[in-house]
């Protein structure tokens, strides 16, 4: 068989494969947190004019779809104006406007974002710290916020009740993922890997094949 002809079967292959899994790989996607300023667990000496967060995508910009807001240290009293404002010229910016003369201390940043790309919502939360070194408690309480893969729809809650409080509104009967969402994303992912397996088998076995047949 014609090294060329080898060749060709094995780009196909490739091909294949990837025209498989590329499905398999935006249906996980997220706007997840990317960066912010302050950034997570930063002391700062004065306090900012406002918090800016960047998300990992673009956020579907609507009306409830995301928000980013910055509590004092008790986790349930906002100091910053509302949902924050999606960047028209960057959205995967939201930035948080905050009031002038904020007192030293822990405040905490909670985010929703909706993706752009396939609906996705995700959330979570982080400190930051004005004219104040953390105490080992507040590290232990801010780490707990790190955010978790989830199921499509599905949302993370940071451990601590008074860091969860008003982090996302509480779901309707219809917003309530299902017991079958993560199973029916586990099947697909298994089935996408096994179509790629049977695929490149069928390759190689033609390749075999045609190799078999001009010797």
């Amino acid at each position: 068989m014609k090294r060329t002809h080898v060749r060709m079967l094995g780009a196909m292959a490739l091909l294949l494969a990837a025209a498989l899994l590329f499905p398999a790989a935006r249906a996980a996607a997220h706007a997840g947190y990317e960066s912010s300023t302050p950034a997570k667990d930063q002391v700062v000496p004065a306090a900012p004019g406002q918090v800016d967060v960047y998300f990992t995508q673009e956020v579907f910009k609507q009306a409830g779809a995301n928000h980013v807001r910055v509590f004092a240290d008790d986790g349930t009293t906002q100091v910053s104006d509302g949902d924050g404002t999606v960047d028209d010229n960057d959205r995967t910016h939201i930035s948080a406007a905050l009031p002038a003369g904020l007192a030293n201390g822990r405040y905490i940043v909670k985010w929703m974002t909706t993706s752009d790309e396939d609906g996705d919502t995700d959330d979570s939360a982080f400190c930051f710290y004005v004219g104040v070194q953390p105490a080992a408690a507040q590290q232990a309480e801010c780490a707990s916020f790190e955010p978790t893969e989830v199921p499509t729809g599905a949302a993370t809650e940071p451990a601590s009740p008074a860091a969860t409080e008003q982090l996302t509104p509480a779901p309707t009967s219809d917003d309530t993922p299902s017991a079958d969402d993560d199973g029916g994303s586990t099947g697909l992912i298994i089935g996408v890997v096994a179509g790629v397996i049977v695929a490149v088998i069928i390759v190689g076995g033609a390749g075999f094949w045609l190799m078999s047949r001009r010797s």
